[in-house]
């Protein structure tokens, strides 16, 4: 399918003249790369990528999505929060936009344990989508012309298997995996498996090990899995090489702050992994006053 562009008269200062309460999300990005440049509708921007046909009955198409500020920040630690949590000032409704969109293109979410325990205490970005909330009907529907499920189902990757059951309560109509290392506390898995919950091993030690999670998966049906973890998640898919995309939305900020999160956490990659741009547009709406950058990264084969 053709993606959707709008042609605009280009302004002199590069911005259409909208005022932000008129800003919706029709209200057109830039692509910068690849040329030729045009605008495109910022709704449906990212349901054009058909993620959930590219995935093999043994190699699932694996994607993940973060928001950072210029200086790396994904998330910040306060004395108003007891967990770390994403920053007021690069949230913004039209990227949410679109972590909604590329959830609607999985079949499974990777999640971690943190999420519940934040969930639990009420510091939880909101509930793990596709988002039940009127603006995203559009997306539940054209997920469902799909094929797919109603919902992804979940799978949290935790070596501790500090997950708190009660958190798990509002996603029972949904297919909940656990997956852990080989050595991890029996007595918290038992716990887990008496809750209904499955608990599938992944790794020889107590830490799971990306490429064996993402083997289980694939024998478990799964071809299109989004994680939406946080930098530990990903560091272990990461260091597998099992993500076949990143995509990143960078606000256009500084944000500072000594407590922070950035996009990954873990021992040096050696080699490093070389990501290759996609696709770049420019969003100038979001965060008002700065604008955004909406990358797309792969992996050099």
């Amino acid at each position: 399918m053709a993606p959707f562009f709008i042609s605009l008269p280009r302004q002199s200062n590069d911005r259409i003249p909208i005022s932000q309460g008129h800003i919706s999300m029709q209200t057109p990005v830039t692509r910068l790369y690849p040329a030729p440049c045009n605008q495109y509708s910022l709704n449906g921007l990212y349901l054009q990528h058909r993620l959930h046909r590219k995935g093999q009955p043994d190699a699932p198409y694996v994607y993940s999505n973060f928001i950072t500020s210029l200086d790396g920040r994904i998330s910040l630690g306060g004395s108003d929060h007891v967990t770390h949590t994403v920053p007021a000032a690069t949230a913004n409704p039209r990227d949410w936009r679109l972590y909604q969109e590329l959830a609607a293109q999985a079949e499974l979410l990777i999640t971690s344990g943190r999420y519940f325990r934040q969930s639990l205490i009420g510091e939880a970005q909101d509930q793990l989508p596709v988002g039940k909330q009127a603006e995203f009907e559009d997306i539940r529907e054209w997920r469902l012309t799909q094929g797919l499920r109603e919902q992804p189902d979940i799978a949290i990757l935790s070596s501790s298997l500090d997950i708190p059951v009660a958190a798990l309560e509002p996603y029972r109509h949904r297919r909940i995996l656990v997956i852990t290392g080989e050595r991890s506390e029996q007595t918290r898995v038992t716990v887990l498996q008496r809750a209904g919950i499955e608990v599938l091993h992944a790794g020889a030690g107590t830490r799971v090990e990306g490429g064996q999670a993402i083997s289980q998966l694939a024998k478990s049906g799964y071809r299109s899995i989004y994680a939406i973890a946080g930098p530990a998640v990903f560091y272990t898919l990461l260091e597998a090489n099992v993500v076949n995309r990143l995509y990143l939305t960078i606000t256009q900020q500084m944000l500072g702050g000594d407590i922070f999160d950035t996009v990954t956490r873990g021992p040096l990659l050696t080699p490093a992994r070389r990501l290759s741009l996609a696709s770049l547009y420019h969003d100038p709406y979001a965060p008002e006053e700065a604008g955004q950058l909406l990358a797309v990264f792969e992996p050099q084969t």
